[in-house]
């Protein structure tokens, strides 16, 4: 069983003003499924260095994007590591090796045990994993500040920014590198709770950005007023000049651009709204 096709369409809202811009060079880089994110061709060309926060065991956003525009691509996140991977994979492996044997030959290849590999092949030379928390607190966690340092002064970078709620203590210290950003997807989580923040946190971005694209991540529901409890922004550096500034009229999700985060559950509707 791979999902409930036949599920009825949930609608989810969000504000007008959180409305994207047009864009007619919007891309989909990673897996048709969570971990996948939409983009500007304009994004990719005129980017130098990838920075992903958050990765887990789905590292293919980044490597898409690399296969692009093969620029450096520095990843964080804290909780991963090849030595774990590996671990993981010993575990897995020892619990196949009681009998029936011959049966469990093919779970030799599940994703768990090919991780350790894949870690391997992609994370050497300019694309670097750092085993460091991300946050706001720059006594404890890696900012942007320790971030940009490691990036050539003068390269335009993208962000990717996935850390189950950690965003919002962030984004505060993106600012003053926004001239340097050419775009960032953001997974803004516990929208419940932080409401205000968020549109915060949106309101200043949209000083210097343009919002290109939206997807609600189905993988969690709506609240009473139909707001997604995660959902996914794209934003595009104003600097690129790219577009007209029109709203777009797309209906989202995008066909052929959008796909659900978990293929078990029909992907959300989204209508912006005035007064959400």
């Amino acid at each position: 069983m791979t999902g409930n096709a036949e599920a009825p369409q949930l609608v989810a809202h969000l504000p007008r003003c959180w409305k994207p811009r047009h864009r007619d060079d919007l891309v989909r880089l990673g897996p048709k499924q969570d971990g996948g994110y939409v983009v500007t061709e304009a994004i990719i060309r005129h980017t130098d260095f990838v920075v992903g926060l958050g990765v887990g065991t789905d590292w293919n956003f980044e490597e898409d994007f690399h296969e692009r525009k093969r620029c450096p691509v520095h990843c964080y996140d804290h909780t991963i590591s090849l030595g774990r991977f590996t671990m993981d994979a010993l575990r897995h492996s020892a619990m196949l090796l009681v009998p029936p044997r011959l049966r469990n030959i093919g779970r030799f290849y599940e994703p768990v045990n090919l991780l350790p590999l894949k870690y391997i092949s992609f994370f050497r030379g300019d694309k670097k994993h750092y085993r460091e928390k991300i946050g706001g607190d720059a006594a404890r966690d890696t900012d942007f500040r320790k971030i940009f340092s490691r990036i050539p002064e003068g390269d335009k970078v993208f962000v990717k920014i996935d850390i189950e709620g950690g965003e919002y203590s962030l984004l505060s210290g993106l600012g003053e590198y926004y001239e340097r950003v050419t775009g960032l997807v953001v997974e803004f989580h516990h929208i419940i709770f932080h409401r205000d923040l968020i549109g915060a946190r949106i309101s200043a971005l949209r000083r210097s950005f343009d919002i290109v694209h939206v997807h609600v991540n189905n993988f969690k529901g709506i609240d009473e007023r139909g707001m997604p409890y995660v959902f996914e922004v794209t934003f595009e550096n104003k600097n690129l000049g790219n577009g007209d500034g029109k709203e777009s009229e797309r209906e989202y999700p995008v066909v052929g651009l959008d796909y659900p985060n978990s293929t078990w559950f029909a992907d959300f509707k989204l209508l912006f709204e005035a007064g959400i």
